[in-house]
């Protein structure tokens, strides 16, 4: 199935406006992410196909327009031509800050802690993008975890992207809706945008950024009416300041809240310096001795597999939102030749991984090559299952366990399994969050192979 000239390989999701494709371009077969105008029936009886058609090439005008590393640019745009809907490329992303969160369509129901250091950089880049939009008086409207992708940089830091400008509204521009028309996503909007979406500026979108990082710290969102006293209570690593910032961030009252992005990264920067001293205090005294390791005699599976979402959580014993049921022992013994020796499950490991992120196909290269190589003075490795890579987490981003540190290369975290989920993708995992997942082969992540 061609729309124009990409070729589809599958559809990533729906919205209002339209359908997202992933898509391989002519001759180079680059994968790009394809929007293509195809409105719900509602949406286009509400207001009109071309009214739509024209929002819809808005959004691709407001995208192009800014340039920022934490805003996804777009790289070619077709009007409607006959039969074929309008649609534009954009760069495709494996990953988003929803996924990550391991947030669903039961958007109440917990999510992932995704540590201090990591909500900080994270919230600080959706920031530093919506700093950019409104600099252009461009107010984006719809912040939420599924609209911020996440790209892995060389340096295996997570780089924010914000997609998603088909709800964005220009300066002084009003945009075309029904009466009654909600613009946004519930628990992210602000008060007075689920009252009146026109009423929107920049103080709406950090209300959104709050809420986010909110969840990102503890797992779940803000509670009406607790702002300002929750977080230090959820989150035993977090004081008062950080309820006084959450106070503001989360005020009812835009007057109340940080008065633009600017001004809530000041504030947020102020949080991550003192974040940093009490880090740093705390772990000074910092014994790694001192950490409870238990061998209970549990071997991981060494033979790879193929296992369905309905499988796998069963199969590689996973709570609800995809972390093992029990930690590894962790008794892990830098080997000193670029190997790491786990002495409760027998296992060795290489201590860096692949120098770049890898398609799937291009990770089992990678273990080859080590073999080839006679790395470690072995023969023998191959890409670890599911619950061996499991063996690797800390639980560092639970409250109290941020001093724990591993004996690998933490900014090599996200990694593939051998365990494949269908013919086209694999199973793989987050060993700095500590949950396993599923991506297509042609993602790229780190190759850690494992021999014994």
């Amino acid at each position: 199935m061609f729309i124009g000239r990409y070729r589809i390989l599958g559809l990533l999701g729906r919205g209002g406006m339209g359908a997202v494709y992933k898509a391989a371009m002519p001759v180079t077969g680059r994968v790009v992410a394809l929007k293509v105008c195809r409105p719900a029936e509602i949406m286009e009886d509400l207001m009109g196909r071309k009214t739509v058609e024209r929002m819809f090439l808005q959004e691709a005008v407001t995208m192009a327009s800014i340039g920022h590393p934490n805003i996804t640019g777009i790289f070619d745009v077709c009007e409607r031509d006959k039969d074929r809907p309008p649609h534009f490329a954009m760069d495709y992303y494996c990953n988003n800050l929803g996924v990550v969160m391991g947030e669903n369509y039961e958007v109440e129901r917990p999510s992932r802690l995704l540590g201090v250091d990591r909500s900080l950089s994270i919230a600080r880049q959706m920031l530093a993008g919506l700093d950019r939009l409104h600099y252009e008086g461009i107010i984006h409207r719809d912040v939420k975890p599924f609209n911020v992708m996440l790209t892995e940089t060389q340096e295996g830091h997570d780089e924010v992207k914000l997609i998603d400008f088909g709800l964005s509204r220009l300066r002084g521009e009003e945009t075309p809706r029904h009466k009654g028309m909600v613009v946004g996503s519930p628990y992210y909007t602000a008060p007075e945008q689920e009252a009146d979406p026109e009423s929107a500026d920049a103080r709406s979108d950090c209300y959104s950024v709050g809420v986010t990082l909110f969840r990102m710290l503890v797992g779940r969102l803000p509670k009406e009416g607790a702002i300002g006293t929750d977080i230090s209570n959820l989150h035993a690593d977090l004081d008062a300041r950080w309820d006084t910032f959450f106070a503001k961030a989360l005020a009812d009252k835009p007057e109340e809240r940080f008065a633009d992005a600017l001004d809530m990264l000041k504030a947020q920067d102020e949080l991550a310096r003192a974040w940093a001293e009490h880090k740093g205090e705390v772990c000074s005294y910092f014994d790694e001795d001192m950490v409870e390791r238990h061998d209970t005699g549990w071997r991981p599976r060494r033979a790879p597999g193929k296992f369905t979402t309905a499988q796998a959580r069963e199969a590689f014993g996973l709570d609800e939102l995809w972390r093992p049921l029990e930690y590894g022992c962790g008794g892990f013994q830098d080997a000193g030749d670029g190997t790491v020796h786990d002495r409760c499950t027998g296992l060795v490991w290489e201590q860096s991984g692949s120098r770049y992120p890898l398609t799937w196909p291009r990770a089992v290269q990678h273990v080859e090559r080590l073999n080839k190589r006679n790395f470690g003075g072995r023969n023998d490795w191959r890409l670890p299952t599911v619950e061996e890579l499991s063996t690797l987490f800390t639980g560092s981003t639970e409250p109290g366990r941020f001093c724990i540190e591993t004996a690998f290369d933490q900014a090599r975290s996200r990694l593939w399994s051998a365990d494949r989920k269908a013919f086209t993708a694999a199973w793989y995992a987050d060993a700095e969050l500590g949950f396993i997942w599923w991506q297509d082969l042609t993602c790229r992540f780190y190759s850690k192979a494992v021999a014994g």
